[in-house]
């Protein structure tokens, strides 16, 4: 048990985060699951006498990070502006009918977002249309004057389109399904669904319970998918199908002189050119290997 809170706590403060009990029981890093009521007994036991886990408030460290209390409260009254203006843009992205789900990915959907960090969104679209579905978001937040721009300098409060999944796309690729993913999902902040497709997305995921085992309550998800009116006009898909296309490949050739390490595929796209998985698991182990975990 010591060790599992260390290690949630180890991986914590490599974002300057304090947790709380609540949070130390959800994002515990276990494979197996266990009540509320014991980790909460063994955490505030484990606490009084142990040299690395300290406590302030509701808030639980690792020794000498104290300071990490009053950060955390900063950024989620920066978060909280940031938290507004998302919704406010999500509200504007319904008028496009082929978005499924718009949710807060990174810091901020701790509310753990520094004062001149942007806003990331993920966007779930329908299968075969997530190219049409990205030009018509680029263009709505264009016009709002919220979008940030790869060239941008200040990016404080701006949007960032940074992550499109096609609803038939949902599973982390096997490589990529560790800790850092599993974290991302957990905490991913939803802001508005259509068709239940958050239940979906996280179905999709269930293999974040072999790092996070209490992260997601099985019973509470979902069987089905919420099923609406089908309308089968086979020229009308044809069509949007051939438009799916043409975006596709316009938008690959542009960003074709620009990619580095982003993630571009006909269901798939993440705008990342900095991948910080490495580093942040990296800094992870280094910890561990230091607290001799």
């Amino acid at each position: 048990m010591r060790k599992a809170i260390l290690q949630t706590l180890v991986y914590a403060d490599i974002f300057d985060y304090p947790l709380t009990v609540r949070e130390v029981y959800k994002f515990l890093i276990t494979p197996k699951p266990l009540r509320f009521s014991v980790l909460k007994k063994e955490l505030k036991e484990i606490a009084r006498g142990d040299e690395l886990i300290k406590s302030k408030g509701e808030y639980f460290f690792l020794k000498g990070r104290e300071e990490t209390v009053r950060l955390r409260q900063k950024r989620k009254f920066w978060s909280q502006r940031k938290i507004k203006i998302a919704k406010k843009v999500s509200r504007w992205l319904r008028i496009i009918p082929w978005i499924k789900m718009v949710g807060i990915s990174g810091s901020l959907a701790m509310e753990n977002a520094d004062k001149n960090d942007d806003v990331d969104l993920l966007i779930v679209t329908a299968k075969k249309r997530l190219w049409l579905t990205r030009a018509l978001a680029v263009f709505l937040t264009g016009l709002l004057g919220c979008r940030r721009r790869p060239k941008d300098k200040q990016v404080n409060n701006k949007i960032c389109l940074n992550m499109f999944l096609d609803e038939d796309c949902l599973t982390v690729p096997k490589n990529e399904q560790d800790l850092f993913s599993a974290h991302e999902i957990v905490q991913l902040k939803l802001l508005w669904e259509r068709k239940n497709c958050y239940q979906k997305f996280l179905r999709a995921n269930l293999w974040v319970k072999n790092y996070l085992a209490n992260s997601l309550d099985i019973k509470k998800l979902r069987d089905e998918d919420i099923k609406g009116k089908k309308k089968n006009n086979f020229s009308i898909s044809q069509f949007l199908n051939f438009l799916e296309l043409i975006a596709y490949k316009i938008q690959v050739a542009y960003m074709s002189s620009r990619k580095t390490k982003e993630i571009v595929e006909p269901q798939r796209v993440r705008f990342h050119p900095q991948d910080c998985r490495e580093w942040i698991i990296k800094k992870y182990q280094d910890k561990l290997r230091e607290l001799f975990l």
